[in-house]
């Protein structure tokens, strides 16, 4: 198997209340988890070909609880991304190159394909946000905490990705026409992604 590393950022939200309830293997808030997200690598390899700056991403539905299967699952990755790099994400990001994401796609039931759509991130300023697709910008807003200026940081979460994560909220939607997925956004998160082969 290739060895494989990745060290960015990754931001994600969901129809939950805050926090996302699957951090802590609890039911989803509405019955089912709707989420997305998308990542940047700051640096990275799969093998000898270097990861660092791809963008990508991931969308999925829950039946009942995440931890329960029966995932719907859709992995994007932004269409500027060069073919060697490409394929990479591809073994990666559906589970074939091993790691954490080779366990998760264990959860998958109805794989939805790779989908090649523009991805951003941006957590500078006061008002962070994201996007998946062209019609998917996500919003955050910061949860803060005693003081009123430090965001309110989760640590050692069931869906940390390697990292603590910083809370927020959102009112954006997501929307997938070709899967007919128009999602309605409540929860969201942001920080460190951390993930390798072993």
């Amino acid at each position: 198997m290739i060895d494989w590393e990745i060290d960015g950022r990754l931001a994600g939200a969901c129809n939950c209340g805050t926090p996302c309830p699957c951090w802590f293997a609890e039911a989803p808030t509405h019955g089912s988890c709707d989420a997305i997200g998308v990542g940047v690598v700051d640096r990275g390899h799969y093998g000898d070909v270097d990861l660092s700056g791809c963008k990508l991403g991931v969308a999925y539905r829950t039946v009942k609880h995440v931890w329960d299967g029966g995932l719907q699952v859709a992995v994007y990755i932004d269409e500027q991304t060069p073919g060697p790099q490409s394929e990479a994400l591809e073994q990666i990001l559906t589970g074939k190159a091993g790691g954490l994401l080779a366990t998760l796609f264990t959860l998958v039931a109805d794989f939805k394909g790779i989908r090649r759509v523009p991805i951003e991130l941006d957590e500078t300023g006061e008002k962070p946000s994201f996007t998946l697709g062209r019609d998917a910008v996500v919003g955050l807003r910061p949860l803060l905490g005693q003081d009123g200026k430090t965001p309110i940081e989760v640590n050692n979460a069931l869906m940390s990705f390697g990292g603590s994560r910083l809370l927020a909220k959102t009112e954006s939607r997501f929307v997938d026409e070709d899967l007919g997925w128009n999602w309605q956004l409540e929860h969201a998160d942001f920080g460190p992604m951390k993930l390798a082969s072993a």
